[in-house]
């Protein structure tokens, strides 16, 4: 799994990605439209928090996939791990707002 290291301020809400998905699959992916990674879909597989240690906050784990990447660019990074990282934590604040997403302790999974 790959863990974002570093964030961008919430306030930046300003869309890099649009919403992609070929008719006969049951998922979405995420196709980046500007800066360096522009063209790239992606989907994001597992998604998890952890503990930073000695702090309160929660650091991001997730898994993800290219799926293309028309313009052959170097996404093995940690800067591409943690632009996407920042993708998917606007998603998940955006969903927690509209009431769309609910988020379980894992004690919670197991009841």
């Amino acid at each position: 799994m790959s863990t974002q290291e570093k964030n961008s301020p919430t306030e930046q809400k300003n869309k890099r990605y649009v919403f992609a998905q070929r008719p006969d699959d049951d998922y979405t992916c995420i196709k980046l439209v500007e800066g360096d990674y522009k063209d790239i879909i992606f989907k994001y597989g597992n998604v998890g928090f952890k503990p930073v240690e000695d702090d309160e906050k929660m650091s991001v784990i997730f898994d993800y996939n290219v799926l293309k990447n028309p313009n052959d660019v170097d996404y093995d990074t940690q800067e591409f791990i943690d632009y996407i990282g920042d993708i998917l934590i606007e998603l998940v604040e955006e969903q927690l707002a509209t009431g769309k997403m609910d988020f379980l302790k894992f004690e919670d999974v197991n009841e």
